[in-house]
């Protein structure tokens, strides 16, 4: 029978008169009807939720599970947002706490956090294709979808588009933004917030406008071929330069240089490093008892880093600097560089010489034995000149003639929602947006030689806390509502007045205390410090400060302030930097009884046990955490301590002390045993 004949017969069979057709267009039909719940019956997320019904049934709870289950597609829509959520259909038990002991997702209860999953859904902060109802599509990019689920460890990159100012929960995302600052990141690449705020650097890269006056040209050269050979702490990145180019740059950066001093201070004599065996010695004691370490790193015998972060590392400094820098660098570090963190510390010639010494023998013979330059040629600078233009050292260092490039690198502002379509991957490579900003911090040049970013010496962690910043930088935080966008407070711009203004200036207190919102944080807050001191012990303390925190290794250093200075920063203090929440001199210390102090301490040493954290009897007590308070009856004004007693939080927001929820009383009665605390004082001060 030919096809012909075949098509004929089958059609004469199924439609050959009307009750025939009727009944072939019925079967049909109902063969299409069963097609859908045929396939809902495989759906994968109906196979999760049968899962989950069989894991409940059996235990002590199941009942109320059971009950607060819903089946079916389960959605969370948020219009303001843009969200479609529908993770609930495979995530079902989100919500139950009782089975926080279920190791297999989906079924894992979702840990505690300061947001509804009802208000705020998964994708907020998980990203992924809210929408998709299958796993393939929910979690991972496919050729219709490029929002995967974003890696656990990358999770608080989300909390950063919606706030900027560091949280307690998000280490990660806080780490990554300071790296960034930290790193002078943000001196090439423009990092906004949706508020139109930029990360501004917190590095202090050295100018380079009087490098000659500072150190040689084979020392530069030494340097830019590889930072991390001379200082493994250093922050500068690795160009990986060849010699000839290494050559040429440090050829420029030599010829560009000027003096620095003043005519003023040019006919100053030099001050000579001190000679003898014993000057390294004395030289080391002077070191110490200025603190430099709580600024300076320094390895020490055992090869440990030891010591802050705040300034550069010491290791090796003494085959950096030339002697005539480094005395005027002590003696006055901001005649060399204005904008340094470094103190005026008022030295006296001798320990200049003594502290020279000391530095001086901090040398390594082999960092600059193969350097061997011959004078530059015209060419050479030249060319150093395009190289220092090209690479943008301009966008972190002052260099004279070379202006401060504009759009030097790319803009960061909305890196985290860059389309995977638009990246070219390197082979091999995952094809996700946290991959390829990994490799491309990790190792640049790995997408092609041209590329001017350089090389950082970054640790796993530090990679992993910056991709987590970054991918908090994206479009769908500059689109969300205002009220769930939290900016961080505006960066501070207070400057004290006056000559206690210049003063504080010129010891550059800001680099460790915070003031008014503005300053560091490695010192106590003293935006309140008049409220808080007595001006006596104020004015002893800024001339010979002591131990307030035995277990600190950072101390603050003498300055060797004048009488007139420490009075002048006194009387400011008291003045200018005091609390509107109470008045200073509304509890006369004088009035309180000896039946309060009594009280006070048993107290103290009993109910509030604050002999854990403080000390006041050396011989017995054992608390080095808190401040000693040997001397407190001296140092503290009666009303600070009572309301501190009553609640620190309000007064120093942080502090480690706790919020006792102490009553008049009580508060009252400490505060006159604290204020009886001054016998100490005698051997305190040796």
């Amino acid at each position: 029978m030919s096809l012909r004949e075949s098509i004929h017969s089958a059609r004469r069979f199924l439609f050959g008169d009307s009750a025939r057709a009727f009944g072939s267009v019925s079967a049909v039909l109902l063969v299409v009807l069963a097609v859908v719940p045929a396939r809902d019956h495989f759906r994968e997320w109906l196979h999760y939720q049968n899962e989950y019904q069989n894991l409940i049934r059996n235990r002590r709870d199941g009942v109320s599970l059971a009950r607060r289950f819903q089946g079916g597609v389960q959605q969370v829509w948020l219009p303001q947002l843009g969200v479609v959520d529908r993770c609930g259909t495979c995530h079902v038990a989100m919500k139950e706490v009782s089975l926080a002991g279920i190791a297999p997702q989906p079924f894992h209860p979702h840990p505690p956090i300061p947001h509804s999953l009802t208000e705020f859904g998964c994708v907020m902060c998980h990203r992924g294709q809210g929408a998709a109802t299958t796993v393939a599509e929910a979690h991972s990019s496919t050729l219709s979808w490029e929002n995967p689920v974003l890696p656990a460890r990358y999770t608080e990159s989300s909390c950063g588009e919606c706030h900027e100012q560091p949280l307690t929960g998000t280490p990660r995302l806080d780490d990554g933004r300071d790296l960034l600052a930290q790193y002078g990141c943000v001196r090439c690449h423009k990092v906004a917030s949706p508020e139109g705020r930029t990360i501004a650097p917190s590095d202090h890269p050295p100018g380079l406008k009087h490098v000659a006056e500072k150190t040689s040209r084979e020392w530069i050269f030494a340097w830019i071929k590889n930072p991390q050979s001379y200082a493994s702490s250093a922050r500068m990145p690795n160009f990986q330069l060849s010699d000839a180019d290494a050559r040429d740059i440090s050829a420029f950066l030599i010829s560009q240089s000027t003096p620095y001093l003043p005519e003023a201070d040019q006919k100053i004599p030099p001050i000579p490093a001190a000679a003898g065996a014993d000057a390294v010695q004395q030289g080391a004691s002077v070191y110490g008892e200025a603190f430099c370490a709580s600024c300076h790193a320094m390895q020490n015998a055992a090869g440990l880093m030891v010591g802050g972060n705040v300034g550069t590392e010491l290791t090796r400094v003494g085959s950096k600097v030339k002697p005539e820098w480094l005395a005027q660098w002590i003696r006055n570090p901001g005649i060399y560089s204005p904008r340094t963190v470094m103190p005026h510390y008022r030295l006296e010639p001798k320990n200049i010489g003594l502290i020279m010494s000391f530095l001086g023998s901090k040398t390594d013979s082999d960092f600059l034995s193969n350097v061997h330059l011959d004078p530059a040629t015209a060419e050479q600078i030249a060319h150093g000149k395009r190289l220092v233009t090209e690479k943008g050292c301009a966008s972190c260092h002052d260099i004279n003639g070379v202006p401060h490039p504009d759009n030097f690198a790319p803009d960061l502002s909305a890196v985290g929602s860059l389309q995977l379509s638009k990246i070219v991957f390197l082979p091999g490579m995952p094809h996700t947006l946290p991959d390829y900003i990994s490799a491309k911090i990790r190792n640049p040049h790995s997408f092609g030689n041209a590329l001017k970013m350089p090389q950082f010496t970054l640790s796993d962690s530090q990679v992993e806390s910056l991709v987590t910043a970054l991918l908090a930088q994206t479009t769908r935080a500059t689109t969300l509502p205002a009220a769930l966008r939290m900016p961080a407070p505006a960066p501070s711009t207070y400057e004290p007045a006056g000559s206690a203004g210049e003063l504080i200036k010129d010891l550059r207190c800001f680099s460790c205390h915070k003031i008014n919102g503005r300053g560091g944080d490695m010192a106590p807050d003293l935006t309140w410090e008049g409220s808080s001191v007595q001006r006596a012990w104020l004015v002893n303390f800024l001339k010979a400060p002591n131990t307030l925190r035995p277990a600190l290794i950072r101390r603050m250093p003498k300055f060797d302030l004048s009488d007139e200075e420490a009075n002048t920063l006194a009387d400011y203090i008291e003045t200018v930097y005091q609390t509107p929440a109470f008045d200073r001199n509304e509890i006369d210390a004088a009035k309180l009884g000896a039946s309060d102090a009594a009280h006070g301490k048993d107290l103290f040493y009993g109910k509030y046990a604050c002999n854990s954290c403080h000390i006041v009897d050396p011989n017995k007590d054992k608390g080095y955490i808190g401040p000693t308070l040997t001397q407190v009856g001296l140092r503290l004004n009666a009303a600070w301590i009572f309301h501190w007693l009553k609640n620190a939080q309000a007064l120093r927001p942080g502090t480690m002390e706790l919020n006792w929820n102490m009553n008049d009383d009580d508060a009252r009665a400490i505060t006159a045993f604290l204020m009886q605390q001054k016998a100490a004082a005698k051997g305190a001060s040796k």
